[in-house]
């Protein structure tokens, strides 16, 4: 599963550190410009399926530990972001954050 998958969970796992279940999203898509804007739309898309994954409740069904409170959603990604999607990062953790989630992202280390 990957970013190109946008009406799926990729994985879920508990940080042990922060207590708070973690929706990670594979991201292998580059930003070359041929690419660029299909990327965006896909993540936006990817992204507004984890709020919904958490706002609707499903993820209990498939995480019965949570109860409510935070959830990350991290996105492993196989190239750095590109000053546009810096700043649609900005954007997207803004409003992820008003749904009582954190996005972080992180470049897959091979």
């Amino acid at each position: 599963m990957s970013v190109l998958d946008v009406d799926m969970v990729d994985y879920v796992y508990m940080d042990d550190d922060d207590e708070i279940p973690v929706l990670v999203v594979s991201d292998p898509l580059t930003w070359t410009a041929g690419e660029h804007a299909r990327h965006l739309d896909a993540l936006r898309d990817k992204l507004n399926t984890q709020i919904a994954f958490v706002e609707t409740g499903q993820i209990a069904a498939v995480w019965p530990p949570y109860s409510g409170g935070p959830v990350r959603v991290e996105v492993v990604a196989r190239c750095r972001l590109s000053p546009a999607a810096s700043s649609f990062y900005g954007v997207a953790r803004a409003v992820m954050t008003r749904a009582n989630m954190d996005l972080a992202f992180r470049l897959w280390d091979a």
